[in-house]
């Protein structure tokens, strides 16, 4: 729900009504506003009657900008989706960046021998997998590469019956924050770099198995 303030010494409703007609859009509706309105909406309205419409009916009620070139052609940036990242494999797949991106995770699980293709045992449950998917910015706030990374949905797993302990090999901001003191102490050059895909250099002794993942499917094994 939205809410719109409209001066007292506006134009009458009738000549509103006339106009948005005109214009070929339908009627802005009115609604009545929500029991606890006044605990989460600031009041500023300055001496303008606050009236209140539903989100579709603001979206039905008005045309979509349309994106600008700049001076070298190139589409205006200024102009942002609410999300920028999609949130399932279905968004992405028609993106050929994202496309892209799925395919180098594919490439790098395969060439480490993360899994292989087997039949599901009786008595075994497979553990689903998504996409999840993140634009890197660099400080200007430019796209420089978009990232996915395939997860397991591991909040399907008991603890005592599906892992006995876990792990989490990741530094911590304290030793960054430690080894980047003793740098500027001994005056030692810091390099930075990013690590596209990290794999545990370890084995498995226990039975995992995951379902194949989406929009990867191998034909005839589905």
């Amino acid at each position: 729900m939205t809410t719109s303030r409209t001066p007292s010494t506006g134009v009458s409703a009738a000549g509103a009504g006339s106009a948005q007609a005109a214009a070929g859009v339908e009627d802005i509706e009115f609604v009545s506003p929500p029991a606890n309105v006044s605990d989460v909406v600031d009041d500023d309205s300055r001496g303008c009657h606050r009236r209140y419409r539903t989100v579709s009916n603001v979206l039905a009620t008005t045309e979509p900008v349309a994106a600008q070139a700049d001076e070298d052609g190139e589409p205006d940036e200024h102009l942002h989706l609410a999300t920028e990242e999609p949130t399932s494999f279905d968004e992405a797949a028609t993106d050929p960046a994202w496309r892209a991106a799925m395919e180098a995770e594919m490439a790098a699980i395969e060439d480490n021998g993360t899994w292989e293709a087997v039949d599901l045992p009786a008595g075994h449950r497979p553990i689903g997998l998504k996409w999840v998917f993140k634009l890197k910015k660099d400080a200007q706030g430019s796209v420089i590469r978009h990232k996915a990374r395939l997860v397991a949905k591991g909040y399907v797993q008991r603890a005592g019956v599906d892992f006995d302990e876990v792990f989490a090999p990741v530094a911590r901001l304290d030793s960054v924050r430690a080894l980047a003191a003793v740098a500027a102490h001994e005056g030692w050059a810091l390099h930075h770099l990013d690590v596209k895909s990290a794999f545990l250099n370890g084995d498995l002794t226990e039975e995992v198995y995951v379902a194949q993942p989406p929009g990867f499917t191998i034909a005839g094994r589905e």
